[in-house]
C-alpha cells in the first residue's frame, strides 16, 4: 500500500533526487509538493519543484507556494555554492505544465482535513516554516497527521550553519521549536546519519537507464564535490526513512531548540525537559544506497 504524503521542499539538487525517487520508486503517492525558500529564493523552488514534476510527468501533482520568510527572523543568506544560483547547478528541467497555487499552509490544513485522520504523513525537506503555520494556524488538524519526517538538526555531528546548527532548523529555528513541540510524531533524520550517505563515482555511473536514471546520474554528477563521491544526500533519507525506518538506528529523545541570536541558534537541545521525539543516530548506508538505487529504474 503506498504511503499518501506531501512532500514540503525547497530544491535544491538532494531534494530534486528525494522528488525524483519519491515519484518513481512506486512507494508513495504524492498529494502535493508544497514550497518552501531555503537553498534558493521561493520563485525557484517553486519553478524547480514543478519542473520536476513535469520531467516525471506528474503534472496532475499540485505544486503550492509557500512562504518566502522566516517565522520571526530574517531569511539567510542563498546556498550558492552548493545547489547554484538556480538550485540545480545549470541543469536545465522542463517548465511547469500548470501555475502553482498559492498558500501551502492552508491547502496542508484543507488536505489533511477532508481525510482520514493519520492517513496523511509530510516529508519535510527544507526549513520547517509552512509546517509551524498549520500547527499555529490551524490546531484543529494538527492531530490528523500521520508523522512528519524531517531532515534537520546535528545530535553529535558539527553543524552546516553554526557550530552545532544545521541549515534547516537555523533558516527558522522558531518554526523548529513549533513543530517539534507538537503532538504530533515527529522522526528527525539529522546530520549525524545523512553526512554517511554519499554516492560515489561508481554508484552514479551505475544508476539505472531510465530517464529519471539519467537525469539523477546528472544531479549527481554535479553534486560530487572531490570528483569521487557526493556531498551528502540529506533529503532523500527522509525517503528512505518512510519506506523502511529499519535502516536507521532510531533513539528516542527529549529535545528542545535553541532560540538564541548567536551563530548556533537552531541547534537540537537534548532536555529533560523537551519533547519526546524520535532521531536517526545511526545509518546501514550499504542498505540506504541500495534501496534508493531502486526508485530510478
Amino acid at each position: 500500500m503506498k504511503k499518501r504524503v506531501i512532500i514540503d521542499t525547497d530544491p535544491g539538487l538532494d531534494d530534486a533526487i528525494a522528488i525524483l525517487f519519491a515519484l518513481g520508486s512506486g512507494h508513495f503517492d504524492v498529494l502535493g509538493v508544497t514550497t518552501i525558500a531555503g537553498n534558493i529564493g521561493l520563485d525557484r523552488t517553486t519553478t524547480n519543484a514543478g519542473g520536476l514534476l513535469t520531467f516525471m510527468g506528474r503534472g496532475d501533482i499540485p505544486v503550492v507556494r509557500g512562504t518566502d520568510i522566516p517565522l520571526t527572523r530574517e531569511l539567510q543568506d542563498l546556498v550558492a555554492m552548493v545547489h547554484g544560483m538556480d538550485g540545480l547547478k545549470g541543469i536545465e528541467l522542463p517548465e511547469p505544465a500548470k501555475a502553482p497555487l498559492d498558500g501551502a499552509p492552508d491547502w496542508i490544513a484543507r488536505m489533511l482535513a477532508e481525510s482520514e485522520p493519520g492517513s496523511i504523513d509530510i516529508l519535510a525537506l527544507g526549513p520547517l516554516t509552512n509546517i509551524a503555520h498549520v500547527v499555529t494556524e490551524h490546531p484543529e488538524v494538527i492531530e490528523r497527521i500521520g508523522e512528519i519526517i524531517v531532515m534537520g538538526g546535528t545530535i553529535h555531528a558539527p553543524g552546516n550553519s553554526g557550530p552545532s546548527s544545521e541549515f534547516n532548523f537555523a533558516s527558522d529555528p522558531e518554526a523548529a521549536s513549533v513543530v517539534i513541540g507538537s503532538p504530533v510524531k515527529v522522526t528527525i533524520i539529522p546530520l549525524d546519519v545523512t553526512r554517511l550517505v554519499r554516492a560515489d563515482i561508481a554508484y552514479v555511473a551505475a544508476l539505472p537507464d531510465t530517464p529519471h536514471g539519467r537525469l539523477a546520474r546528472e544531479l549527481l554528477g554535479v553534486y560530487l564535490h572531490n570528483g569521487r563521491e557526493s556531498r551528502p544526500l540529506h533529503d532523500p533519507c527522509v525517503m528512505l526513512a518512510a519506506i523502511d525506518p529499519s535502516i536507521f538506528k532510531i533513539e528516542n529523545m527529549k529535545l528542545d531548540i535553541d532560540l538564541g541570536d548567536d551563530p548556533d541558534a537552531g541547534r537540537l537541545l537534548v532536555d529533560r525537559r523537551g519533547k519526546p521525539v524520535d532521531v536517526a543516530l545511526g545509518v546501514d548506508t550499504e542498505r540506504a544506497l541500495a534501496l534508493l538505487r531502486t526508485g530510478f529504474v
